[in-house]
């Protein structure tokens, strides 16, 4: 389609002659891009919000920041006022449960102290039993299942091992969990069999059905944590354990995991070690004399009788599954 063009009436010539001259209308998209750099839509948004912002003005800007501001105060203050009210109605109930708390504490350790003088009452009662039946016959009995049981306190020559996980700081070092329950349980029955007459592990007294288990990061003895560094004292010929157990499967073990994971394995020889002595036995099929009298109590035949159980009655102790 043909562009229409107009004439331009200043463009006449000089001498009077006249001469046609046409223009375009429409502007170039060139000359458009140069001169509207910034789209229509966008120029509209800017003139709007300039008309807006001067519609409002400093002032009414300044008092809405002002109105946020005392706003947010105010919710603040209702929350710490409620804060407040909240811990002024807790605190006599929290006080009532402190003073329940410290009466059943006082109640505990009155209960524990008619115990011990329970327990020392009866102590003195089986002594005095022990004395009239003398150091023979049906006391060397007990004497004998009590020691095999390992529930009385030795003192002797041993060794003592400590174990302990290697140092935060080492350059083997790990998260934990190096030495676990079947590796102390597979010392602990070397030991056994190297000759020890008793063993205890953390201050806790090995008995024939002691367990060795973990929980975590913590090794348990008779469901009684003990922590690290770990000790264990066995008592018996120092000299002849040592040279068995450093033969032993359990030795070798430990002896790997020093050096490859930096941890604590110190075997010593000691000449006194003192064990402490162990829980008493759970019974399981000894039942009392259905009738009690003065005379059967102390009499040869009833002291004779083992009250312990099957497994407690061998001479040695056995190894610790």
């Amino acid at each position: 389609m043909a562009e229409q063009r107009r004439p331009a009436a200043d463009d006449s010539p000089a001498d009077g002659s006249t001469r046609t001259v046409y223009r375009n209308p429409v502007p170039s998209l060139l000359e458009s891009l140069n001169r509207d750099y910034l789209d229509p839509g966008y120029a509209a948004a800017a003139k709007r919000k300039a008309v807006a912002s001067t519609a409002t003005g400093p002032g009414q800007t300044r008092t809405r920041s002002i109105a946020l501001v005392v706003a947010a105060c105010v919710i603040l203050g209702v929350l710490f006022g409620i804060s407040v009210s909240n811990t002024e109605d807790n605190e006599p109930r929290a006080e009532k449960t402190r003073s329940a708390l410290l009466e059943d504490i006082e109640h505990a350790e009155q209960q524990q102290s008619a115990l011990a003088s329970s327990a020392a009452d009866l102590a003195a009662r089986l002594r005095a039993t022990q004395s009239n039946l003398g150091a023979s016959g049906p006391l060397q009995t007990v004497a004998e299942l009590e020691n095999a049981g390992q529930i009385t306190a030795v003192t002797g020559p041993g060794i003592r091992i400590v174990i302990n996980e290697a140092p935060v700081d080492s350059a083997n070092a790990t998260s934990g969990g190096v030495i676990l329950d079947r590796d102390v349980q597979l010392l602990v029955n070397d030991l056994w069999a190297a000759g020890a007459e008793a063993i205890s592990i953390g201050g806790v007294r090995l008995q024939p059905r002691s367990a060795i288990r973990q929980a975590g990061g913590s090794i348990l003895v008779d469901n009684r944590p003990v922590f690290w560094p770990i000790t264990i004292q066995a008592v018996g010929d120092s000299s002849g354990m040592q040279v068995k157990l450093i033969g032993s499967p359990g030795y070798g073990r430990f002896s790997s995991f020093a050096q490859l994971y930096d941890i604590e394995f110190d075997l010593t020889a000691q000449n006194q070690l003192t064990l402490p002595p162990g829980s008493g036995a759970d019974l399981l099929f000894a039942r009392p004399p259905m009738t009690a009298t003065p005379e059967t109590q102390v009499s040869p035949s009833a002291a004779a009788e083992p009250a312990v159980t099957d497994e407690e009655s061998g001479q040695n102790a056995e190894p610790t599954n």
